[in-house]
């Protein structure tokens, strides 16, 4: 009997049966096999390592790498210090790659049954590298967009800036310039042995560049001097104090947009309140010319301050909530500058100016005046023979 092709049912493969040498002419193509799905999968890698509160757990390897970006400043400068001690310059790029390598070897441990976390590797690897003299290397922060946004975000919580008035270019604007302005500045270290002690001495200078310093400074000069409405919630606080120190020394001639700049100023740090206070008591001397030598030698006063007496006798006898009264008031102008800003005349005393109050045509609106009148009236009544 001639021989045949027949199908094998289990490995789905042609095979010859029978007599004779096979023909390879008449043999049907195979069935192609799909792998069942996964199942050519590596099963993953695991290691251990410590935790935010300092125990040993069990990771994933993979998960590890991608948790290089989160990792704090001192595991970065153990990384940085060993990249240092091969001659290599720390970068994002070599920090990644030696991190890659050390959570590795922390897999390999682990499938040996060894309980070595990366920075056991790392201390492993150290020990066993020599050291090289006189290397200086400067470790550069990576501010990439996504970097920078979360710095800008923060930032403008805090100073209380809307970022939502931000269009996507004025992003890439500052993503661009924090990293030119950082490329500057960068932790340096420099190690190098004793020739008399054999001691490998490490002096390392702090990165003086300041990320949140920089995106506040950003996100004053972006502030919308015009619009009130859009001013950060710190500079309408400030506003408060601005507008307060300006009534205060009598200053009405500043433009909306230039008081908004002053509390702009004061928010951001650029002044402070006992400094513009002083500025601006020095130019309410011009106005006050009577009391231009007080404000001078008191430059922390305003002209309201150094008024208060004179504001407690317009209270007190005019009955008036003294939280009103202010240099636009007609009596306390008169008192302080009785011929305006020419400063010829003298104020008057304390007593000759409780004595205009009290017959002024605003005296005779008071308590006091209709109980004072009053008592005339029942005085001269009694006298009078009448029984009052």
């Amino acid at each position: 009997m001639a021989g045949k092709w027949v199908l094998n049912p289990t490995t789905k493969k042609w095979e010859w049966s029978g007599t004779g040498k096979p023909d390879m002419a008449t043999k049907p193509m195979d069935i192609p096999t799909i792998p069942t799905k996964g199942s050519t999968k590596k099963p993953p890698a695991y290691i251990w390592t410590i935790d935010d509160k300092g125990k040993v757990v069990k990771m994933e390897a993979s998960v590890a790498k991608k948790a290089f970006a989160t990792l704090p400043e001192s595991a970065q400068t153990a990384l940085a210090q060993q990249l240092m001690n091969t001659n290599v310059m720390p970068t994002t790029s070599s920090l990644k790659s030696l991190w890659d390598k050390i959570v590795d070897g922390a897999a390999a441990q682990y499938k040996a049954g060894k309980k070595s976390t990366p920075w056991d590797v790392l201390k492993t690897l150290a020990k066993n590298t020599p050291v090289n003299t006189g290397v200086t290397s400067t470790i550069l922060k990576d501010y990439d967009p996504v970097v920078a946004n979360a710095y800008l975000n923060n930032v403008a919580a805090t100073i209380g800036f809307d970022v939502s008035q931000l269009t996507e270019a004025d992003k890439a604007d500052f993503a661009a310039k924090i990293k030119e302005a950082a490329s500057g500045f960068g932790k340096t270290t420099t190690r190098v042995i004793n020739p008399q002690t054999g001691a490998t001495e490490t002096t390392t200078t702090p990165d003086l560049f300041d990320p949140k310093a920089f995106a506040e400074n950003w996100l004053w000069a972006k502030v919308n001097l015009g619009d009130p409405t859009k001013l950060p919630t710190t500079a309408i606080t400030a506003l408060s104090s601005v507008k307060k120190i300006l009534r205060n020394n009598g200053i009405d001639e500043l433009s909306p947009i230039e008081v908004n700049k002053l509390a702009v100023n004061l928010a951001s740090g650029k002044v402070n309140a006992t400094s513009l206070q002083a500025e601006y008591s020095q130019k309410a001397a011009r106005n006050y010319p009577l009391l231009a030598d007080r404000l001078l030698a008191n430059p922390e006063a305003s002209v309201m301050d150094l008024l208060s007496p004179a504001v407690s006798a317009i209270a007190k006898w005019l009955e008036i909530d003294p939280n009103t009264i202010d240099l636009t008031n007609p009596y306390l102008d008169k008192y302080a500058r009785p011929d305006g800003a020419a400063g010829k005349a003298t104020m008057p005393s304390m007593a000759d100016f409780i004595t205009s109050l009290k017959n002024s045509p605003d005296a005779e609106k008071t308590t006091w005046a209709n109980e004072a009148a009053r008592g005339a009236a029942t005085g001269l009544a009694r006298a009078m023979g009448f029984g009052v």
